[in-house]
């Protein structure tokens, strides 16, 4: 079934859509900035952009929303060009387990968010929980970043390189981030020197080649900003909650987290990045893997 596009004064409607739910999207671990009101909808800020998301029935309304903002950047960034019932069947092809992680969250969406903010929020993520992920973003935010007013609330734009690389660790001290602080500042000041837009011509050993310089980012890291910025979809990161993941899900994949990786680009070829968050996703919500600690 087609999706039909509707503008509505302030309000962006998309009718008869599959495979987009906002939870599943949103607390699946690719990003930090969402969260929900008390009527159920999802508030947002993407690129200084505020958006409040709904779901109503078979559709999706995004309020606060223009047709040239929704073109220019909420198309991208939620990925609706891609075709997921495509995807899904050919993910779950043969494929028993991919098929019961798709099956336990058929809406979740790979989204392509901002480079720099990406590269900051997955520098901070390392040895991280996710609960104090978001507390770090939006405390930075909220010292750096620019206010933007949404219906009585106040919202802050993710800070800007040149913002961050200016700051010393000592004025960072205030979202205690801590030996992290030092690589925000050092990956803040080399990102002023590089334009993401080179990157996308790239090919995702070189992309990866590339955000591997940063100051602060090892081979998950920048295997995590590679996907979830868009530049690196076939990118499967893996870390020791994720080789744990694979060990019970696809025993034949190997011990390391570069033969784990090698075999996900092999099996799922292209998909590997939304294969990785399919699987993630499942098997965190039903602790497959888990062994009692709280990993990230």
């Amino acid at each position: 079934m087609s999706v039909e596009l509707i503008y509505d004064k302030n309000r962006v409607i998309l009718r008869n859509v599959n495979n987009f739910d906002f939870e599943q999207t949103f607390d699946c671990g690719q990003c930090f900035r969402w969260r929900r009101l008390e009527n159920g909808n999802w508030l947002g800020i993407v690129r200084g952009l505020v958006a409040e998301a709904e779901r109503n029935g078979r559709d999706i309304v995004f309020h606060n929303m223009t047709p040239a903002d929704f073109s220019g950047v909420w198309h991208d960034y939620f990925d609706l060009g891609r075709d997921y019932d495509a995807v899904q069947r050919k993910l779950s092809e043969n494929d028993p387990v991919m098929r019961k992680a798709i099956a336990f969250a058929p809406g979740l969406r790979l989204l392509k968010q901002d480079f720099f903010e990406t590269l900051i929020s997955f520098i901070i993520s390392q040895n991280n929980n996710i609960p104090r992920i978001r507390r770090i973003i939006e405390c930075l935010s909220e010292n750096y970043g620019k206010p933007v007013e949404y219906n009585g609330r106040i919202l802050y734009s993710f800070p800007e390189a040149k913002t961050l690389a200016a700051l010393s660790e000592e004025s960072l001290g205030c979202i205690r981030a801590g030996y992290r602080a030092k690589y925000i500042i050092c990956a803040s000041r080399q990102a002023l020197e590089l334009d993401p837009g080179a990157l996308s011509g790239m090919d995702s050993s070189d992309v990866r080649e590339e955000l591997l310089k940063f100051y602060g980012v090892g081979r998950k890291v920048a295997d995590c900003i590679g996907l979830f910025s868009g530049l690196i979809p076939d990118a499967f990161p893996v870390d020791r909650w994720v080789r744990r993941v694979m060990a019970v899900l696809y025993p034949e994949s190997g011990r390391t987290n570069e033969e784990i990786a090698d075999f996900a680009r092999r099996k799922f070829g292209p998909l590997a990045g939304i294969a990785q968050q399919y699987l993630f996703y499942y098997a965190r919500e039903n602790r497959i893997g888990i062994d009692g600690t709280d990993d990230p």
